[in-house]
């Protein structure tokens, strides 16, 4: 039987767990946006986690469902002392929460404030925030995820049924802690994407942003042609499953077999489709 193919419920809830890169470097102007890194990369996630808690209601005004356990964790904001590289993002009445259930998440964002479009072409709008725009020192990606690794093995044994979960790293930079505890970057991935429930290994995706004005890479089946760090980074993503590569293809991306998990320099619009790709699972039974 094909894995990824549990669609998710309020039985067998699925889980996202977003990694924010918030190195020193995410203070570099986004191409020609006008805004940093950090923010385009902020509002993204704003916007996607918005986006999962409409999809997660049957109307207009009813109440979200537990259709998702969500995480954003961020990396890189302090000094890197022990303990203290890696740290939830939530601000609010979420702030130094690990995984939390959709509905929580619906009811405690930090603020609502006015926010530019994520494309740039629509006006600006009041929307719900959960995590701010923060740049800092190095980039201890893994750290970041042993720290993700842990949240995912405690939910997956909790969810054996449950649609695998879905880690995305969005990052502008090189590791700075490899090896972390004797264990190097590749290695720390293969721990956490051996976590499995009954319907697959755990997925890893990669984002990298990049302050140069260059062609998007998106979901490419080889790393030929992508330049540093590209080819670290596509070895380390998951192939795509066959739902996303259908959603990709609708979404009108030319995905071949073999795709992986990567999104390489992309822009602010292309970001939060990537996003959307990635967090779109198995419909929903009715």
């Amino acid at each position: 039987m094909d894995a990824y193919r549990q669609s998710v419920s309020r039985s067998d809830p699925g889980c996202v767990v977003i990694l924010l890169d918030r190195s020193d470097s995410m203070k570099l102007p986004w191409g020609r946006t006008g805004a940093t890194l950090a923010e385009g990369a902020a509002l993204a996630v704003n916007n996607i986690l918005l986006d999962m808690c409409i999809k997660a209601t049957a109307e207009v005004n009813a109440p979200v469902r537990h259709y998702f356990d969500v995480g954003v964790f961020s990396y890189g904001a302090r000094l890197q002392e022990p303990g203290e590289g890696v740290e939830s993002a939530f601000g609010g009445a979420l702030a130094g929460q690990g995984l939390v259930p959709l509905p929580e998440l619906a009811e405690h964002p930090m603020s609502v404030r006015t926010e530019p479009s994520i494309d740039l072409m629509a006006v600006s709008a009041k929307m719900p925030v959960w995590v701010d725009p923060v740049h800092g020192y190095r980039t201890p990606m893994c750290q970041a995820i042993a720290v993700v690794g842990g949240h995912v093995f405690d939910w997956a044994a909790a969810h054996p049924n449950s649609f695998p979960p879905i880690v995305i790293n969005i990052t502008d930079g090189m590791v700075t802690d490899s090896p972390f505890d004797g264990v190097t970057l590749a290695d720390w991935v293969k721990r956490m994407t051996s976590i499995e429930t009954n319907d697959g290994p755990t997925l890893f995706f990669n984002v990298f942003l990049s302050p140069a004005e260059v062609a998007e890479i998106v979901f490419p089946s080889t790393p030929a042609g992508l330049p540093i760090p590209g080819p670290d980074l596509f070895a380390l993503s998951s192939d795509l499953p066959r739902p996303m590569i259908e959603n990709a293809r609708v979404d009108g991306y030319d995905v071949q077999a073999g795709a992986r998990g990567l999104a390489f320099n992309v822009g602010r619009s292309t970001l939060l489709k990537v996003l959307q790709i990635g967090t779109r699972v198995p419909d929903r039974p009715a």
